[in-house]
């Protein structure tokens, strides 16, 4: 009776727990697994909608890499991804290790830096856009204004609207917003490297680039591979931001066209959901190779 008894409040137990997680799992299957496994079948048809979905097999993803006419856009859109991936990657990792370890000092008032630094994670992105939009104003924004302060007989630059500088001024943009979110990161780590490596470098005669290099940076690698597993993930899906102020044309000249961008345009102005289901597709492989690519590549642990 004692055993039966037992198995029953085992029972009970592991129903309620079923219970409590019931509620996310029905969310995750209905709201996430589901429309991967019916995105998955639509990139093999031409579903529209208002249109019933016909079988065509290989057709949509033939079509994106070879079909320059009807698709002229699929590989600059994927390249101005790949070269904004590059921006954003590199310029948030530094400039986020760089502020954790300046906060990681005893510097005064370090926790109102710290949320200083954050807030702009957390902020909403459409008014992440309104300050930059002000900020590269040609005629009223801060940053020519201060250009003009320093550089002699500078002329005013259109930051969002000239070709050259586009693609980089919206990459400013996201490492300003995210570099706060990776700094905390960073910072945690740091602060959990014992002083007494530091106190050993001293004894040895380092120097604090030569600690940094062969105490801080060692230590600091798990820490590193989770923000570059995790920038370059969210850098391949830029598409808000950019949405916002070019109002999904990717414009000027298509340079800030991103590659989630032309996939919104396709399923959403153009409603082709078949075509825009095989480019997630893509996106999804490209996103896992790069990923395993980084497991294999990336030093993850402690020497």
């Amino acid at each position: 009776m004692a055993v039966v008894g037992k198995t029953k409040r085992k029972i009970i137990l592991n129903v309620t727990g079923y219970l409590f997680i019931a509620p996310l799992l029905i969310y995750f299957v209905v709201f996430q697994v589901v429309p991967v496994f019916m995105a998955f079948y639509y990139s093999f048809t031409n579903w529209s909608i208002g249109h019933s979905a016909q079988w065509i097999g290989l057709k949509n993803y033939l079509d994106l890499f070879f079909n320059r006419v009807s698709y002229p856009y699929f590989w600059k859109s994927l390249g101005t991804t790949l070269r904004f991936v590059g921006l954003a990657v590199t310029g948030t990792l530094f400039a986020s290790l760089f502020v954790a370890l300046l906060l990681n000092t005893d510097i005064k008032r370090s926790a109102f830096f710290r949320i200083a630094f954050f807030m702009p994670y957390v902020t909403s992105t459409v008014a992440v856009a309104a300050i930059w939009k002000w900020l590269y104003d040609p005629l009223y924004g801060l940053l020519n204004y201060l250009l003009s302060l320093i550089i002699p007989n500078f002329q005013n630059v259109a930051w969002l609207k000239e070709e050259r500088y586009a693609l980089a001024a919206f990459a400013v943009m996201v490492i300003w917003q995210g570099a706060g979110y990776y700094m905390m990161i960073f910072l945690a780590r740091l602060k959990s490297i014992p002083d007494e490596y530091y106190e050993a470098a001293r004894i040895d005669g380092a120097n604090t680039w030569q600690s940094f290099w062969h105490v801080t940076w060692p230590m600091l690698r798990p820490a590193t591979f989770y923000v570059l597993v995790t920038l370059f993930i969210v850098s391949f899906q830029v598409f808000d931001i950019i949405y916002i102020l070019t109002k999904g044309l990717g414009d000027p000249n298509k340079s800030t066209l991103t590659y989630v961008l032309q996939l919104f345009n396709h399923a959403f102005r153009y409603n082709e959901m078949g075509v825009a289901s095989a480019m997630f597709f893509i996106l999804f492989i490209i996103i896992i190779v790069v990923t395993a690519i980084q497991f294999k590549v990336v030093p993850q642990d402690v020497e």
